[in-house]
């Protein structure tokens, strides 16, 4: 009986072995995540939800404009329709729904567009020409729609030629019409909609709830409070059967975990995978309180510096006074810059990258921008040590004065007509902490001036909609975004024929000023003019830029440094510089799809349904090993025999112990051997007892 529990316990050892080798490194992850039952974390890619609370998470109608914004709630990274993507870290085109580029006339006034063939929706109809002709029609008709300006402006028709050639007549020469239907930052408007299922329903009023989806997730379920959006992968994508395309993650959860410092614990617990970006001290939070987060780099620095929008403060130019130029250049003169740019210093050496003008300072844009118009932005009043304006609060009360503003008795301003000038800086909450952080850094600068100011923090929602519906005096905001040499498609929006009144914003491209008309001419003919002609565009875009520069609808301070981290403890294959850098890593953009056709499971968490690595199936299932009662009967037979085996071992080892004294005494008479030939008799002895022993149980068969 002892030897029985004797040799099961060193099975049992010999069995544990390979597990025992086995390094354990694997923290436990007790994420509480709304996922379906049975779903295990290592099935979810979690996503921050950065625009926080969606007043209605079931309308998907994002045409119209006001509503929060399409990236935090993952419609425009895994859903919406696109015909074509700019790689952000190379500037090429990617052909999407578009088989190829377009194809323009001679005279820029025709523009056929290419559908790839093969590409449907996720329930099964094709898409084709006939959705993106729909999308167009609509767009002129509907008014309340954000596309319908741009459409009034340029389309004179849209026909189908076939199944998949768009036919576009302009009204007027335009060589990159197409700019428009490219997500080039952040998203596109213009997303087509599926013809079959929006034709005949009301294009205001329409929630397109539940959205059809023709991206690799379809949704599944939302939080009715609006804080999280649950997707699962589409099995039967288009894109998984054309390019091999096909996502790891069976899941992806956007959710909203709240303020800066629940983000931060929420991703030092690994129960958030990625998110937008945290304030230093939230980052310095999680760099020190998860081994595994990475950022734009793999070690520090981890900031991304190239966030293609700059922030800063909005004026409501259609509000007075800030529709007063002397105004918002003397708001602008007031700021100690160097108080808002040592704000913004990280503990892992990251900074922001300063810039006075609403583009972003990548390093061609120094070359092609900044460096030519640093004499004449001098003399505007840049300050050359700082590269931003300059801080003169002397010559900033000059000018208030000079349009009627003067000081009361206790040194606060007051307005031309003797009331005490308040202003009110609305700022986000919840999201976008960095802006709300400008817009409090602002208001300190703003009060030592002698002004009396109150930031008020909302909701997304109510965010977007001020914004875009004119209903602030001042905002923080994002006064200009670029990604391209070109700037055309990043300087439009300061024309005046883009005015929506339905859509206002902050008036700009509405402001009647001296040289309002010099600024619509100069952008028509940057429109005009092919995208070829590179030294051309460059030399309109500074005339542009210097115009800007003179009325200062806005204040721009840099692209905050944006702590895109991620979390490599569940997922890996993140884009960093510069190794691995196939894409920026912005999880809140339309590009981030290509980042998340790139992920794969670490193996630290438990998975059911997640792919090994991209682009491949799940292992086919083996049934369960059955045993036919055939061999249970061998088994049971076999079982008794090993009793006589037993007994012919025991006899063996008595023949072994007797060899063994054998040999002890071979070795003392036979001194000359050596030590290995001593071994290999005793091999071969051992070898032929063991003979002995079978032949013994054999015969006792």
């Amino acid at each position: 009986m002892k030897k029985r529990r004797y040799l099961v316990s060193i099975v049992i050892l010999l069995l544990a072995l390979p597990m025992l080798s086995v390094k354990h490194n694997i923290n436990p992850v007790s994420a509480q995540l709304p996922l379906p039952p049975g779903v295990p974390r290592g099935d979810v890619l979690v996503v921050e939800n950065h625009w926080g609370t969606y007043i209605d998470p079931t309308d998907f109608n994002f045409k119209v404009p006001g509503k929060p914004a399409t990236g935090g709630n993952g419609f425009q990274q895994l859903c919406a329709a696109f015909l074509w993507y700019i790689n952000t870290t190379t500037g090429k085109p990617i052909n999407w729904l578009a088989a190829g580029p377009p194809e323009y006339s001679d005279d820029f006034k025709t523009v056929k567009f290419y559908i790839r063939k093969g590409a449907y929706w996720n329930d099964g109809t094709p898409f084709t020409a006939h959705d993106v002709v729909f999308t167009i029609e609509t767009a002129l008709k509907t008014e309340e729609w954000g596309t319908h300006a741009f459409a009034e402006t340029w389309i004179e028709s849209a026909r189908a030629l076939d199944d998949y050639t768009v036919e576009i007549h302009l009204k007027k020469p335009y060589p990159r019409f197409h700019y428009a239907f490219t997500v080039i930052i952040y998203g596109c408007s213009w997303w087509i909609v599926p013809k079959h299922i929006w034709e005949g329903k009301d294009p205001v009023s329409f929630k397109f709830y539940p959205p059809l989806s023709i991206g690799p997730y379809n949704l599944k379920s939302v939080d009715p409070a609006g804080n999280w959006f649950l997707w699962e992968r589409e099995e039967n994508w288009w894109a998984t059967k054309l390019l091999g395309l096909k996502p790891s993650p069976k899941y992806v959860l956007y959710i909203h975990q709240g303020p800066d410092e629940k983000k931060a614990l929420a991703m030092t617990r690994h129960e958030l995978d990625c998110l937008r970006t945290l304030l230093p001290e939230a980052a310095e939070m999680v760099i020190k309180g998860n081994p595994y987060i990475i950022g734009w780099r793999r070690t520090a620095p981890f900031a991304w510096p190239y966030d293609a929008c700059v922030k800063g403060i909005g004026f409501n130019v259609m509000r007075y006074p800030y529709n007063i130029t002397e105004v918002r250049r003397a708001l602008t003169f007031a700021i100690n810059f160097t108080n808002i740019y040592e704000a913004f210093r990280g503990v892992d050496g990251s900074l922001p990258s300063v810039t006075p003008l609403p583009i972003v300072p990548y390093p061609f844009a120094w070359k092609a921008y900044f460096e030519p118009l640093k004499d004449e932005l001098v003399e505007l009043g840049l300050d050359p040590k700082t590269w931003w304006w300059k801080y003169d609060p002397e010559y900033a009360e000059e000018l208030l004065k000079s349009v009627g503003f003067k000081r009361g008795a206790d040194g606060k301003w007051l307005l031309p007509n003797g009331e005490p000038w308040k202003i009110v800086i609305t700022g986000p909450s919840g999201f976008e902490m960095e802006s709300a952080r400008l817009g409090f850094l602002t208001a300190e600068e703003w009060r030592r001036f002698g002004i009396d100011v109150e930031v008020e923090l909302v909701e997304a929602g109510v965010f977007s909609a001020r914004n875009a519906k004119g209903e602030e005096d001042v905002g923080t905001r994002w006064p200009g975004c670029s990604l391209l040499l070109d700037l055309t498609p990043h300087l439009q929006w300061l024309c005046s024929k883009y005015y929506d009144p339905l859509a206002p914003g902050h008036g700009w491209n509405i402001f009647d000023f001296p040289r309002r008309e010099e600024l619509d001419s100069l952008i028509e003919e940057m429109e005009m003019t092919p995208t070829t002609d590179t030294d051309k565009l460059i030399e309109l875009a500074r005339k542009v830029l210097l115009i800007w520069a003179e009325q200062m609808p806005n204040i721009c301070y840099f692209p905050t440094p944006f702590y895109t981290l991620q979390d490599t403890y569940v997922w890996d294959g993140w884009p960093t510089y510069p190794d691995n850098y196939y894409m920026d890593p912005v999880s809140w953009w339309a590009q981030h799809m290509f980042v998340i056709l790139k992920l794969y499971p670490t193996g630290n968490v438990p998975t059911k349904e997640a792919l090994p690595r991209p682009g491949v199936e799940l292992p086919e299932e083996k049934p369960p090993v059955t045993v036919p009662e055939e061999l249970t009967e061998a088994i049971s037979k076999l079982s008794s025999d090993m009793t006589d085996v037993k007994s012919s071992i025991d006899e063996v080892t008595t023949k072994v112990s007797e060899l063994s004294d054998t040999v002890a005494t071979l070795e003392r008479k036979v001194g000359e051997l050596t030590t290995l030939s001593t071994i290999t008799y005793a091999e071969a002895a051992i070898i032929v007892i063991l003979i002995i022993g079978l032949v013994v149980v054999a015969r006792r068969k």
